[in-house]
């Protein structure tokens, strides 16, 4: 069943739908529609159904995984390690109304990278970035910081310069902000971490081994300042945290998709590139709405659509993706063509990651959802 965002007036809300989506086709591009039940105006944001609102889940502990011993160890897995490269990743889609009425979209990114032995202190870089689907506008900015690493136990508190992520058993608090863009954001997790690959290791070809595990359904709620306008925000967020001795630098890339489905499946699909830029391996993960994950590995296709040429860089990005997986298959569309983080002339590393839409067919049914798709072409790094 859908989560419903209840935007009529400046105060949004979330509650499950009474009734089935209908139109999900367009819920990539946040597209308003009328409640069946009030009339009023809302859009539909994939997920299971939450008893009561979402203000009731915050502050309540996350669901627990229910394995033996896997490799990945939470809490304890959640603070930072003493790998060489570490990352911990957020997206969303959010929605709200200003003090006027008017509906405002958005997608967003925030990462925080963790390097070790570049220095005498851990280096951290954090990317952040904003959707605006209203204004069809990308906008994004990194900050950078040498300085010792977090002590926190069993989760993780970082910052850049005045941007914080920080939280831990599928709760989280994030603060970051551009020049014409502030979000201030928590999320509550509705349903368990998911360890991805063998018991949260994952093989990336050549670039190497990475732990990791993800949450992926994760209630958003709090305040978005879109050009000096506060708007209360709703929305459904994706949290990744990977670690290990991966080699960004050795000629590699990915093409990463995650999928959040209004009828309450999410999906993780990743695809390995060579240094020639073909794909050599791929893995996958299938969330259904009760929580319990189904591994894929080897048995994932994907089609570029379309192409994207960057002026400013000068990389050629795919742009729109015909992904084959067990059960069927999903058409995933940018919902803008130009969402390149190109920083090149600070951190050295250029890639694409964007808010797209999703549509397709598994199982017999019709689906249709919301999603990221990040891609990191060979060279890019």
């Amino acid at each position: 069943m859908p989560l419903v965002l209840s935007l009529a007036g400046p105060a949004a809300s979330v509650s499950p739908a009474a009734t089935p989506s209908t139109g999900v086709a367009s819920l990539g591009a946040c597209a308003g529609g009328m409640s069946p039940a009030t009339g009023d105006a809302v859009r539909i944001i994939p997920g299971h159904a939450v008893h009561g609102h979402a203000a009731a889940l915050m502050g309540q502990t996350a669901p627990q995984l229910a394995t033996g011993a896997p490799a990945v160890q939470l809490p304890a897995d959640e603070a930072a390690h003493h790998a060489p490269v570490e990352w911990w990743y957020f997206n969303g889609h959010l929605a709200g109304t200003d003090a006027a009425g008017h509906l405002h979209c958005y997608g967003f990114e925030y990462v925080t990278f963790q390097f070790l032995g570049l220095g005498p202190a851990p280096l951290y870089v954090a990317n952040f970035a904003i959707t605006d689907l209203d204004r069809k506008t990308f906008s994004y900015q990194a900050r950078n910081a040498s300085q010792p690493a977090p002590t926190k136990k069993d989760g993780f508190a970082l910052h850049t310069a005045n941007w914080s992520m920080s939280g831990g058993s599928g709760t989280d608090v994030l603060n970051a902000a551009l020049p014409n863009y502030s979000l201030d954001l928590r999320l509550q997790s509705t349903e368990p971490a998911v360890l991805e690959g063998d018991d949260g290791i994952v093989s990336e070809g050549a670039m190497g081994t990475s732990a990791y595990y993800s949450w992926t359904s994760l209630i958003a709620r709090g305040t978005l300042v879109d050009h000096g306008v506060p708007i209360k925000v709703v929305g459904i967020s994706w949290m990744d945290h990977q670690w290990g001795a991966v080699d960004l630098e050795g000629g590699g890339g990915w093409d990463w998709f995650s999928v959040q489905l209004s009828n309450g499946d999410q999906y993780l699909l990743a695809f390995i590139r060579n240094s020639t830029g073909r794909i050599v391996s791929n893995f996958g993960t299938r969330v259904i709405p009760t929580g319990q994950a189904e591994h894929m590995q080897g048995t994932l296709t994907e089609q570029g659509l379309g192409s994207w040429h960057s002026a400013a860089s000068g990389f050629t990005y795919g742009s729109g993706w015909h992904l084959t997986l067990p059960g069927g298959t999903l058409t995933v569309t940018p919902d803008l063509r130009d969402q390149e983080l190109d920083f090149r002339s600070t951190t050295g590393n250029v890639y694409w990651e964007g808010d797209v839409s999703v549509a397709g067919r598994l199982d017999g049914s019709n689906v249709a959802g919301v999603g990221y798709t990040e891609l990191n072409p060979p060279g890019g790094f």
